[in-house]
């Protein structure tokens, strides 16, 4: 018998999934941008892997002592900064973009261009 990896690799491929569950687990993905995943979830080869990036509005900015900043999208994350900074100002409405840090991480990219270093805690 075959590995069951490749197994199901071969019966995802002579049956696909209909567009609405490849809709769904997109959909899926770009909501769980940046939380943290259990480190035994492995991805099945019909699963999408997680986007490296998202585009949303801040609707509010919350400050915090010591300078730290907490940003509420539009799609309903909240990204905290991970390290005091008083670049990058953002206001309610402007577009924001978090993606993916170099080598760990995330950004929180404002309309400026300037990256802040962030963390997703909801």
């Amino acid at each position: 018998m075959p590995e069951p990896a490749a197994r199901l690799a071969c019966y995802d491929k002579a049956y696909p999934p209909p567009p609405e569950v490849i809709e769904a687990a997109k959909a899926k993905a770009r909501a769980s941008f940046g939380l943290d995943k259990p480190r035994d979830a492995a991805l099945t080869p019909s699963q999408s892997a997680s986007p490296e990036h998202v585009e949303s509005r801040i609707t509010t900015v919350d400050y915090a002592s010591g300078g730290q900043r907490s940003f509420n999208l539009e799609n309903g994350q909240v990204w905290t900064m991970t390290e005091s900074s008083s670049g990058g100002h953002v206001k309610p409405g402007d577009p924001v973009e978090v993606r993916k840090g170099l080598l760990s991480g995330y950004v929180l990219v404002t309309p400026s261009g300037v990256t802040l270093r962030v963390r997703r805690i909801r």
